[in-house]
Formats: C-alpha cells, structure tokens, sequence
C-alpha cells in the first residue's frame, strides 16, 4: 500500500533510472508459476510519463504444489522489492520479506 501522494513503480514502470516492482517466492514447499500484478496507473513525472501503484493493491501468486510435497501446514517465503516516490524525490530502493501460510492438501 502506498501512503496518500506516494507511489511505488510499477513492475514495468518505464523511466531511464526507475526500480520495478518485484515479488519473489523461494520455491520451497511451493512452486510460484505466475505473479499477476495490478493494471498500473500512468502518472506524468517532470518529462516521463510513469507506469505506478498507489494507494492499496493487491498482487496475485499462481502456486504449484510438487508431486513429494508434504500435505499440511507450511509457510511459503518470499521476497518484495521497491521503491517508494512522490512527485519530487524517491527513496532508496526496499527489500521487504514477505511470509504466508499454506495448506497444502
């Protein structure tokens, strides 16, 4: 979720010196086939024209469990990187962990 007059860049943002949007799974006890990211607004930065997330969104993750994976509960970790901006400035590039829970059946 981006902070009223923040953005982060889209996972194609455009721009010469933008940091795309990225969310990385590990692959253990699943498999990610395809991270599905939100349809990005553009916005107008000084001469470039920006392709951005703002406010909340929400980015999808198709799994695959492998054939020995072990039935339960287990936790999938990843890995988010970013960078947060607004119309004057950005700041350093962010790498957050991310960790969800599963059930694999």
């Amino acid at each position: 979720m981006a902070l009223p007059g923040f953005h982060v860049n889209s996972d194609k943002p455009g721009g010469e010196y933008t940091v795309p949007l990225r969310l990385k799974w590990s692959g253990a006890p699943l498999e990610a086939e395809n991270v599905k990211y939100p349809k990005p607004e553009e916005i107008n930065v000084g001469t470039e024209t920006l392709s951005v997330f703002t406010g909340s969104f929400t980015i999808e993750t198709e799994f695959k469990a492998p054939a020995d994976a072990p039935p339960g509960l287990a936790t999938i970790d990843g890995k988010i990187h970013y960078q947060a901006c607004n119309t004057q400035m950005c700041f350093r590039p962010a790498t957050l962990d991310v960790r969800v829970p599963v059930l694999i059946e």
